[in-house]
């Protein structure tokens, strides 16, 4: 008796099919799943701090730093008094993308010049200094910046100048000497203070006020 070929048919080509469909899930899925596994798995941590010194008034020193690491983000405020009492205020860690989120606060303070801006002498009320730092790691590059400046509206409203000086050889003794300047108006350091301090959700903003307000400072 003659075997029926259709199920010993069926079977071969199930089988041819598996392994097919392993072969162009071997090429395809797997390497992707590989591929996004490695770029969770890369570590990342951004930095950004603002410290202002003052000279006078009832606080000394104010410290904002944030931090998100690996996409888990914290914050913090801390004021010190001219008497030596400080008070800290810490953001509970976040992970969300929202405005909270310390990732996105690196995108804006990125957009206002945070790595090009450099240290300017003082000028207009020197008697707060400002200090910006930012740190950055993705995937073992990193990079790091520092600066100081003071009166962030002065440079935002007034500026410095800078001057050009041209000697030509070719003119007359009075026309020896040309000279222009340039009026340094930057807007970015003001834009930069702004953004740390308007950082984060209504309830961290207020306490940091009520810490200063403490301190017997401005809220």
């Amino acid at each position: 008796m003659r075997r029926n070929p259709i199920p010993i048919l069926i079977l071969v080509l199930s089988i041819a099919g598996l392994l097919a469909a392993y072969a162009m899930f071997s090429r395809s899925i797997v390497p992707r799943y590989a591929g996004a596994r490695k770029v969770l798995s890369r570590p990342s941590d951004i930095r950004l701090s603002l410290t202002i010194r003052h000279d006078r008034g009832p606080i000394v020193e104010e410290d904002y730093a944030m931090r998100d690491t690996d996409g888990v983000s914290a914050s913090s405020y801390r004021a010190v008094g001219r008497n030596g009492t400080a008070i800290t205020v810490e953001e509970r860690p976040r992970v969300s993308l929202d405005a909270a989120n310390v990732a996105f606060l690196f995108g804006r303070v990125v957009q206002d010049g945070i790595w090009e801006l450099t240290n300017r002498p003082p000028r207009g009320d020197a008697s707060t200094h400002y200090t910006v730092h930012v740190y950055q790691l993705i995937d073992d590059q990193h990079g790091s910046r520092d600066y100081t400046f003071t009166d962030p509206h002065y440079w935002a409203t007034t500026g410095g100048h800078q001057f050009h000086i041209t000697l030509a050889k070719n003119k007359p003794v009075p026309d020896l000497l040309t000279m222009s300047s340039t009026v340094l108006v930057e807007p970015r350091y003001e834009a930069l203070v702004e953004d740390f301090r308007s950082f984060g959700p209504d309830s961290f903003r207020a306490k940091a006020a009520q810490a200063r307000a403490r301190l017997g400072g401005a809220s």
